[in-house]
């Protein structure tokens, strides 16, 4: 595993992403959804620029560990990218989440609506950041 070999426009277009992704999907998308599942009105839901400054360098930093997994790897096509990202979201971001979800945090169907995000991202990126 050799950091000054990663990618790191492909790791940053990863977390940017992720970032437009996560504004689709919890706007137009699912944002209904999501909403009624927090029990929550739009007008109910503070922002602040620190927010997403917080979540692009959480998007930037998962970017950059399935990228170093992806090369760890070796892989170098599309299909074993997108599946070592479906193999870490499903295998470790849905599972630690979905134990947080279990005792202290949101219903499971905000766990859902989150994990089917995420394994959206991590498959998109790691089959993009095995080929580029």
């Amino acid at each position: 595993m050799d950091f000054g070999e990663v990618n790191y426009i492909a790791v940053v277009l990863g977390a940017v992403f992720n970032m437009i992704l996560g504004t689709l999907w919890y706007g137009p998308l699912f944002g209904k959804t999501w909403l009624k599942l927090i029990n929550k009105r739009e007008e109910e839901i503070k922002s602040s620029p620190w927010l997403y400054v917080a979540a692009f360098v959480a998007a930037f930093v998962s970017a950059l560990t399935l990228a170093l997994i992806v090369q760890a790897f070796g892989y170098t096509t599309f299909l074993p990218g997108l599946l070592a990202g479906v193999v870490v979201a499903v295998g470790v971001v849905a599972m630690v989440t979905l134990t947080f979800s279990i005792f202290e945090g949101p219903p499971l169907g905000v766990w859902f609506l989150f994990g089917l995000f995420q394994l959206v991202v991590f498959a998109v990126e790691g089959g993009v950041f095995a080929v580029w």
